[in-house]
């Protein structure tokens, strides 16, 4: 169990991490409104104010604070659910979901607020989201989790059999 909490964390910061030098990078070679993959994604930096899609966007500093401390509680419920986790799978799961949120937390508390969000997808013309690598790496968790949730209860059937 100590060496899945030894992961979790290792993992975690080495997401979040990522993200902030990915960042420093992206910003610093000036890929502004990039082509990445041809009718399919672009590089086209925002900051975002509220959470997925632009929702719960504050009005004025007490908005954007109360925003942050939301965020960490859920990120501290993350952490609490990772350090009770008993298989690779769940704790890989947690662990990148808890470097994502980690990573936007503390862009967040960089940018007045704000996550910088940069991968523009879309269909052709038909724009679908922009994200990071934050939420690349909160998604990829998220798979883990139910891959994980997945292949425990098969296994826990198997066993009961």
């Amino acid at each position: 169990m100590t060496r899945l909490r030894l992961l979790v964390g290792t993992v975690a910061i080495a997401a979040a991490a990522a993200n902030f030098l990915l960042i420093r990078w992206m910003l610093g070679f000036g890929f502004m409104g990039r082509t990445l993959i041809p009718g399919l994604a672009d590089f086209s930096p925002t900051y975002n104010h509220g959470v997925s899609f632009g929702l719960l966007t504050p009005d004025g500093a007490t908005g954007r604070h109360l925003l942050i401390a939301l965020l960490a509680v859920i990120t501290l419920a993350v952490a609490a659910a990772a350090w009770r986790t008993t298989t690779m799978l769940t704790a890989m799961g947690y662990a990148l979901i808890l470097g994502g949120a980690l990573g936007n937390l503390s862009d967040r508390l960089l940018n007045d607020g704000a996550v910088f969000d940069f991968l523009a997808l879309h269909l052709g013309h038909i724009p679908l989201f922009i994200c990071n690598f934050p939420d690349i790496v909160i998604t990829a968790g998220v798979i883990l989790l139910f891959a994980g949730l997945l292949f425990e209860e098969r296994g826990a059937k198997g066993v009961a059999a």
